[in-house]
């Protein structure tokens, strides 16, 4: 028989790439940790600018939400693709096109989600 059917992947390569998908799930873990985190300092910092003229919070208070609900959109999307991306590490000496398919497609939507979150903060603020 000729063809690719005795190509088996190496030890040495399954193992990397099962190292490379634990360390890429957890550094996105680390980036929702981050992100959540930085808005929460941006809005204690807000609050605490504006906390004794509430005039000057309710001139704050758009602003604010957008931040927060960007931080939220992002960090959810990251938050995806983190899981999809650790269930794709695990299923693939299983040979789970299913969960790599859905890795693929959390990146996307990521890519995306980033992308509309900068128009929307920079057409509202």
């Amino acid at each position: 028989m000729g063809g690719f059917s005795n190509l088996e992947p190496s030890d040495e390569s399954v193992q990397f790439s099962q190292i490379y998908g634990a360390m890429q799930g957890s550094s996105l873990f680390i980036t929702v940790a981050t992100s959540v985190l930085a808005t929460f300092v941006i809005g204690s910092q807000i609050y605490s600018v504006t906390s004794p003229n509430r005039h000057t919070r309710r001139r704050y208070e758009h602003i604010f939400e957008i931040i927060v609900q960007s931080s939220a959109l992002y960090s959810l999307s990251i938050l995806v693709q983190a899981v999809t991306n650790l269930s794709a590490n695990e299923d693939s000496h299983l040979g789970g096109s299913a969960a790599l398919n859905a890795s693929v497609y959390a990146s996307a939507i990521t890519v995306i989600t980033t992308v509309f979150c900068s128009i929307i903060l920079s057409i509202n603020c």
